[in-house]
């Protein structure tokens, strides 16, 4: 199996199974040459001094190099934990530190799920199946918990709207652990966040999260489309919020964030737009990102961003990072979608004389063929698997191939690479992290699973 490989390596392709489309020199030391003093008569000349010895440099240590993680350490398991849901397409944790987990389906339901049971007992917690649209990659795309819901009981929902399929994040009110019914969960009056039109049925992200700052992230696509390479050219469009990363301030009336990059605010307190950018864009140039996830430990973004065949050849999944508190002003990353997908690869159809370094480059890059969409996941902050202590865990839809790659080295600046850690049956949609941050892997046809280590 051929593995991703670094931005700084050539870029060979990964064999994915069963798709459907994808370091000193010694230091000089100065030396004084002794002067001799003058003699104070002739008769009794101070002798000579003796030149002073000349010290011997020590040698420059090599560096030591930075501990990466070692695959061979460790041998995963997927334990099934249940299979008696339909469509299922991803995995919250409330962030209360409770028994349950909420599995969203594609249909609009949402279940909540005993992990101390099992998962036997799934009981209904939301029901959007009347205003979801499920058409191709369209559909409930995933949930996410407000920092304080254990006391407001807000969280928010992203979902393809029935009547027209725009994209929308709306918000609801709701108890920890509680089933639908006469106290379960509601939706809030004006409560929408994000209502945004979609051009095609395709290409429309789906994953939301908190961050550490208490802001919403919403990740969403370039709108898709029939022909490849992103026909309305929205990946390099500054007014759209499509094919950019969203940051809302919920807590806020309007939800634009007063320290976005692309805000201005007057002496007054007013908070409008920088030129022609919509003031909530954060990050810019994503083609799909459809799962993305903060490392608990460092605060860091990590998403996968799905690429697309062109030209009857394979374009290029993408593993991206952007570093904590490093979105700034003068410094707003920029994937560069669709000038560039991959690591410096132009696109055939909108970036023929793109300068690939002036944009952001991913973490990692590999074909999108014989694969389909890569899968982002999350960085192991566990106890149950030591051995992945900083390790990013990321799929492809299809290949049921899960890779890992050391997430604390590239903190370094060291050149890493990835690892295939498992090779499983069916290709996983989603990951998921509870309170613990122990992972599961979610298939689409409703199974879910949890992460373990072979003789444990």
């Amino acid at each position: 199996m051929t593995q991703p490989a670094s931005r700084r390596r050539a870029w060979p392709a990964l064999l994915l199974a069963g798709a459907l489309l994808v370091s000193g020199g010694l230091s000089g030391v100065a030396l004084g040459a002794a002067k001799d003093k003058p003699a104070k008569d002739k008769a009794q000349a101070t002798p000579a001094a003796s030149p002073a010895p000349t010290p011997t440099p020590e040698p420059t240590p090599e560096p030591t190099p930075y501990p990466q993680f070692d695959p061979s350490t460790v041998t995963l398991r997927t334990d099934l934990l249940t299979s008696s849901l339909q469509d299922v397409v991803y995995l919250a944790d409330d962030g209360v530190g409770s028994w349950c987990l909420y599995a969203v389906e594609k249909d609009g339901q949402v279940w909540l799920i005993n992990r101390n049971d099992g998962f036997k007992t799934p009981r209904e917690f939301l029901d959007l199946s009347g205003q979801v649209a499920t058409g191709t990659e369209q559909g409930l795309h995933s949930i996410a918990f407000h920092p304080d819901f254990k006391s407001n009981g807000k969280f928010y929902a992203h979902y393809n709207r029935k009547r027209d399929g725009a994209s929308v994040v709306a918000e609801f009110k709701g108890r920890p652990c509680k089933p639908a019914g006469k106290n379960g969960s509601k939706p809030v009056k004006g409560g929408i966040w994000v209502n945004e039109s979609q051009p095609f049925i395709n290409n429309n992200g789906g994953w939301i999260g908190f961050g550490p700052d208490g802001k919403l992230y919403v990740p969403l696509g370039d709108g898709g489309g029939p022909r490849p390479g992103d026909p309305d050219r929205l990946g390099q469009d500054p007014g759209t919020p499509l094919a950019k990363i969203l940051r809302i301030a919920v807590d806020r009336k309007g939800g634009v964030a007063r320290d976005n990059p692309y805000v201005k605010v007057n002496r007054k307190g007013k908070v409008t737009a920088r030129g022609d950018f919509n003031p909530r864009t954060w990050v810019r140039g994503v083609r799909d990102p459809r799962r993305a996830s903060f490392d608990r430990k460092t605060g860091d973004f990590w998403f996968g961003d799905a690429g697309q065949d062109h030209l009857g050849q394979p374009g290029w999944e993408e593993v991206n990072l952007v570093r904590a508190g490093s979105v700034k002003r003068q410094a707003v990353p920029n994937f560069g979608w669709s000038e560039v997908e991959g690591a410096d690869t132009c696109h055939p159809v909108n970036g023929i004389d793109c300068d690939p370094t002036a944009f952001t480059p991913p973490v990692f890059a590999y074909e999108t063929r014989p694969g389909s969409a890569v899968t982002g996941g999350y960085v192991y902050r566990g106890r149950a698997i030591p051995e992945l202590d900083g390790v990013y865990l990321f799929s492809d839809f299809t290949s049921g191939i899960v890779w890992g790659l050391d997430a604390d080295a590239v903190y370094e600046g060291v050149e890493v690479t990835a690892h295939q850690l498992l090779d499983a049956p069916q290709g996983f949609v989603s990951f998921g992290e509870d309170d613990d941050g122990e992972l599961y892997l979610v298939a689409l046809e409703g199974s879910i699973y949890r992460l373990g280590v072979e003789g444990r």
